[in-house]
């Protein structure tokens, strides 16, 4: 194979370990503040020391980087990305002093930010899961595989996939036989290799999607979509009233409406509560279209049309809420996600159910 001259190939099941980075991330600033908020906001240290947690964040995302150069593995990876996600978030979570002259913790644009930085982690993670495999990336991904072989972490579903990337990247080039790449396929098929391999976890054995499917029936999911949809459209004609109504009243400082807020810093402008109304109201039409959908039997088209109200409401709506209402959006973005997650779950189920049809 000839030398390449990118930066690397790309990590084979890098999407899961970019899972553990932003699930990591999002938990941490959520943790931070709310501590922060239950313990009114506390000095770490004494007189005119005060030991704020961005330190604690770059010693995580240093050993998070120092890591994976002195160890290689798995488990190492892992960890790495934990600690990754760990020390962005205490970094991150002081944005709005490095933006501000006063050092503001409060200052209203750091939460949306944050919200934004989150974002762009999971439109990476889009990016990294949907790419095609390369010939170079195959064959490091048959490395990767070997070496979870020798640490006796290599299962037969790890290795068939590594096995069927490299198939794919060479599909319609027959490959030389003494090839690099063909030496690891054949050290990954040999009998050696068959007696290190490792048992399926419970997920990969389709445990836990059981468990899911016994304790969320797929009656249940579809009704609390439903039901989710139903309120999306219901928080939209409320949205609408206000945004009607606004137009016969004069809107002045909103910080009046917020005096009780703390600390916390709102913007006053009206403008973001409309513009947050206005986007409620589009997210509501789409949740109409959609139950539509489901109630004509158009199952997937349905699902799909609740995928756009829910990312529309996840992106705009959230970039917006959290900078006019700052970390007090939050509860009402974990239900989205919530309601995401229960809607790209009914989608696999119906699909499942369409292929165990089919071949039937």
């Amino acid at each position: 194979m000839a030398r390449t001259w990118r930066i690397g190939a790309q990590r084979d099941r890098a999407e899961r370990y970019l899972v553990i980075t932003i699930a990591a991330f999002a938990v941490t600033v959520s943790g931070v503040r709310w501590y922060l908020d239950t313990a009114g906001y506390p000095t770490v240290g004494g007189g005119e020391l005060h030991v704020a947690h961005v330190l604690w964040g770059g010693l995580a995302l240093f050993i998070a980087a120092l890591l994976p150069l002195l160890l290689d593995g798995r488990r190492v990876l892992r960890i790495s990305a934990l600690l990754a996600g760990i020390g962005a978030g205490l970094f991150i979570d002081e944005v709005g002093k490095f933006l501000t002259t006063t050092n503001d913790y409060f200052y209203a644009p750091a939460a949306p930010i944050i919200y934004g930085s989150i974002l762009l982690l999971v439109l990476l993670w889009l990016f990294v899961r949907r790419r095609n495999a390369s010939d170079h990336d195959a064959a490091h991904a048959l490395l990767e595989a070997l070496r979870d072989g020798v640490d006796g972490y290599l299962t037969e579903a790890d290795r068939q996939r590594a096995l069927d990337l490299q198939r794919e990247a060479q599909e319609g080039r027959p490959g030389d036989p003494d090839d690099i790449p063909e030496l690891f396929v054949r050290a990954l098929t040999s009998p050696a290799m068959d007696e290190r391999l490792a048992a399926e976890g419970w997920v990969a054995r389709g445990d836990a999607r059981r468990l899911l499917e016994r304790i969320l029936p797929t009656r249940v999911e579809r009704w609390l979509i439903y039901l989710s949809l139903v309120m999306a459209v219901f928080g939209a004609l409320a949205a609408a009233l206000v945004l009607v109504a606004s137009t016969q009243v004069e809107l002045g400082d909103l910080n009046e409406l917020v005096a009780d807020a703390g600390r916390l810093e709102f913007p006053s402008e009206p403008i973001w509560i409309l513009l947050s109304l206005a986007i409620n109201v589009v997210v509501g039409v789409a949740a109409v279209v959609a139950l539509v959908l489901l109630a004509r039997g158009r199952i997937r088209r349905g699902l799909d049309t609740a995928l756009v109200a829910l990312l529309t409401s996840l992106v705009a709506g959230g970039l917006v809420s959290f900078y006019a209402a700052q970390f007090t959006a939050l509860s009402s973005t974990v239900v989205v996600v919530l309601q995401l997650a229960l809607v790209l779950d009914l989608r696999i189920r119906t699909s499942r159910a369409s292929v165990d049809e089919a071949a039937a």
